[in-house]
């Protein structure tokens, strides 16, 4: 699924400037009054009403922030230590989409099954807080989620309907993407706080990208990993690398690259999951003319066997992944 088409009046509009590390940045107008809702609604009405019930509860995740940073007396399926916050997001986040009536079923990183929660037409994965590691440091963490349509859990990526993620940072921004492209709204102040307005349309990643981040560690890549990045190094690329997926993943989507979370010898299907990391951003990276792959494999074909399987990640400029992908 990736999307022709040229770059949106909205991005041919911005003004680029250079850091002093050689990476262009755009200064994009001002929101264009359009709301999240709307926007999304005329794709499909019934996915309008659903990102805006998701979208509403960013206020009162920021509220809840300061004082739920302690970790909580439980562990994932994965066997990681939770957060306070990260219980929290996740009940909050189930049961907006059970309020919503829209959803028939809903499957979480916070959970180990799949949850039926009514009879609605959509059934939504989600990473409610992706990025828990930086909370304590105040860094950037997010929510990341996938949309199916009438398809039950598990599914293939290649069966979403729609695809997005939010990012509590200096601004609340939510992007989302369907095979008609990618939006990005960000959360306005004042009397409207709640209201996410568009920044950009048909959002497309850079023509050549200029940032790499891998995550793990070094010693334990796989070879083909190393030899890419020494390759990447040699070409200047900067890196650039926070510790949350959708974070590292936004930096792409705005300035072009090349992200990972590789196989390891000790860990040859990777960290991040299938169903609430991977298959929900390569669906917005190939949205956005980009590509994902496993190594071996379109992220997005892989056969879904469980619903909380992992596999390696690398995501990017069609190009980058394409040389990367070469080499196995």
């Amino acid at each position: 699924m990736r999307v022709r088409g040229g770059i949106s009046t909205a991005a041919k509009r911005r003004s680029k400037t250079t850091s002093r590390d050689g990476t262009s940045s755009t200064e994009t107008r001002r929101p264009t009054g359009t709301p999240l809702g709307d926007h999304a609604g005329k794709v499909d009405r019934d996915l309008g009403r659903l990102l805006t019930a998701m979208a509403g509860l960013a206020t009162r995740i920021r509220q809840e922030l300061p004082v739920r940073r302690d970790p909580a007396s439980t562990r994932n399926v994965y066997g990681e230590q939770q957060l306070e916050l990260d219980v929290w997001m996740n009940d909050l986040f189930v049961d907006a989409l059970r309020g919503s009536k829209l959803v028939a079923q809903v499957a979480s990183e916070e959970m180990g099954e799949v949850k039926d929660v009514g009879r609605g037409r959509f059934s939504v994965v989600l990473d409610p807080l992706d990025g828990s590691s930086n909370v304590k440091s105040n860094n950037i963490f997010g929510t990341i989620f996938g949309i199916f349509d009438r398809k039950s859990l598990p599914a293939r990526g290649s069966d979403l309907f729609a695809a997005g993620y939010l990012i509590y940072g200096p601004a609340t921004t939510f992007v989302y993407a369907t095979e008609a492209g990618v939006n990005e709204f960000v959360q306005e102040g004042g009397a409207r706080s709640h209201e996410f307005l568009l920044i950009e349309d048909g959002l497309r990643l850079p023509s050549k990208g200029k940032l790499y981040g891998v995550g793990g560690h070094r010693d334990r890549w796989i070879p083909e990993v190393k030899a890419f990045v020494g390759e990447l190094e040699r070409e200047l690329m900067n890196l650039r690398y926070g510790g949350s997926f959708v974070g590292d993943f936004n930096q792409i989507l705005h300035y072009g690259g090349f992200f990972a979370y590789p196989a390891q010898v000790d860990k040859p299907a990777g960290k991040y999951r299938l169903h609430f990391e991977s298959n929900p951003i390569a669906f917005i990276a190939e949205a956005a003319g980009g590509a994902g792959t496993t190594g071996t494999e379109r992220i997005m074909e892989v056969a879904a066997t469980s619903i909380d399987q992992t596999v390696p990640t690398y995501v990017g400029n069609q190009d980058l992944v394409d040389r990367f992908r070469s080499r196995f």
